[in-house]
């Protein structure tokens, strides 16, 4: 899938751009980045711009997620193997880039509330400095531990679901994210609002849910027959107008439906050969160094900003400089953690050494349907 593989290495670029918008106040680091900028008012145009986008890039991240792991379930599988799989999928690289993460943000000052996060439970407590402790993007990680925990139920409930209903399913995913955002902005404390509405698994689940349902959706050549472009279109319009809302709904939720089109859409290009800019050697490249770029590049970037001195400004070509620098030591980074760190861990211990038996089947719960593409 080499087109959905390209629009994550997009994604790492624009949620990247996103945290340049990063200020003291934001996350419990006590680094600005936005002030690479001299000119407020230059701040506050590039705040307007990559304000929200990166948000959305994470909703895409959950869809995909889920649309990946039904799309590569394996018929001779079991839960063992599966959650085996991503345990050394995403603990060791964790792990390693929160340690970087402590000595870079947090100077190895760890505390209480730092432990959470360690484990990948920290989006179960409303709290900012738990959950975006010492590495900040871990965040979406310890949502992704609870899908992939409730996945292989999840897929024998909706392997269940009859062709002719799933998108009555999807649509009825759409209207949960939508009420249970309202109920956030109407019955919840605004301290809290974001975290319910964002953070939280449960809710974000939806996302991975209706990765999910699209998966089962093009395997059954049921897929509606929207291009790359226009998907593409719709959704740069939805994030141009998302910034207008009140923040629960502009976070995720008012661009869901954009974001399942353009999963269904790339993936219905490769399939049926048609080309798309997604699909250029370089931007698979880089989505091939996504998860590893996504975990260690806020190290970076603050640990820059701190090594530099925070009452560094510059004007725009000083400042794009500094972005573009810290862009590239990021993927050197991302490069080197993905071959010494992800590549070899997931080869070595992913699977069992010892040949499955003969005899032993999988739960149906991850069986790949035989149903062909259309």
């Amino acid at each position: 899938m080499a087109s959905l593989t390209g629009m994550r290495g997009v994604a790492s670029v624009i949620v990247f751009l996103c945290h340049i918008i990063i200020l003291a106040g934001d996350l419990p680091y006590e680094v600005d980045v936005l002030t690479i900028f001299e000119d407020p008012e230059i701040r506050e145009t590039y705040r307007s711009v990559f304000g929200f986008v990166g948000y959305t890039c994470v909703s895409f991240f959950f869809v995909t997620s889920g649309f990946i792991l039904t799309w590569a379930s394996r018929p001779n599988d079991t839960l063992a193997r599966f959650w085996r799989r991503r345990f050394f999928k995403i603990f060791p690289l964790h792990l390693v880039t929160y340690g970087i993460g402590m000595l870079v943000l947090t100077g190895a000052n760890t505390g209480a509330k730092d432990l959470p996060a360690i484990f990948l439970v920290q989006n179960w407590v409303p709290d900012t400095r738990v959950i975006f402790s010492a590495n900040g993007p871990s965040w979406s990680i310890s949502a992704e531990v609870f899908f992939y925990f409730l996945f292989p139920f999840v897929l024998l409930g909706i392997r269940k679901i009859k062709e002719t209903h799933l998108y009555g399913w999807l649509g009825g995913l759409v209207v949960a994210a939508l009420a249970l955002t309202t109920v956030s902005h109407l019955a919840i404390p605004l301290e809290h609002q974001v975290w319910f509405s964002y953070v939280f698994p449960p809710v974000r689940m939806l996302e991975f849910v209706a990765g999910i349902i699209v998966a089962r959706l093009i395997l059954s050549g049921r897929w509606l027959n929207v291009g790359f472009g226009p998907a593409a279109l719709l959704l740069a319009v939805f994030c141009c107008v998302a910034p207008q809302l009140p923040e629960v709904y502009a976070f995720a939720t008012f661009t869901f439906v954009p974001v399942i089109l353009i999963v269904g859409a790339s993936i219905r290009a490769d399939l049926t050969g048609r080309r798309t800019l997604m699909r250029g050697r370089r931007l698979v490249w880089l989505g091939d160094l996504s998860f590893a770029f996504y975990l260690v590049h806020l190290s970076v970037m603050l640990g820059a900003r701190k090594l530099i001195g925070q009452d560094k400004s510059w004007g725009v070509p000083g400042a794009l400089l500094f972005i573009v620098t810290t862009y590239a030591i990021t993927l050197v980074c991302a490069w080197i953690l993905h071959t010494c760190v992800e590549k070899p861990v997931m080869r070595r211990w992913s699977s069992p050494r010892r040949k499955p038996k003969p005899a032993e089947e999988a739960p149906a719960a991850l069986s790949r349907p035989a149903e062909p593409v259309q």
